[in-house]
């Protein structure tokens, strides 16, 4: 009883520097890998925003369209309605 009374405590403690030897590589390791996240983080963060005046652009240009295309549409469906009132028209009076 007493070479465990003796030897317990030795195991614990070799047990406990182990941990906490892997406890502090795993922090640094974890360390490393945020830092290399964070720098392709921040390379993706700018891209990205390079990109946004493209998006811009694109988004300005696709609601010119828009417009345009509205224009000629209502242009068109009005010419379509006048043909159709005057021959209404001139069919009623003959």
């Amino acid at each position: 009883m007493e070479v465990a009374s003796q030897l317990l405590p030795i195991i614990l403690y070799t047990l406990l520097s182990i941990l906490v030897v892997f406890v502090i590589v795993f922090f640094y390791k974890l360390i490393v890998t945020l830092d290399k996240t964070n720098v392709v983080l921040d390379d993706i963060y700018v891209k990205v925003h390079k990109l946004d005046n493209l998006f811009e652009i694109i988004d300005k240009s696709a609601d010119t369209i828009s417009m345009i295309t509205d224009k000629v549409s209502s242009i068109v469906s009005s010419s379509i309605l006048k043909i159709f009132k005057r021959k209404r028209k001139d069919d009623f009076y003959e």
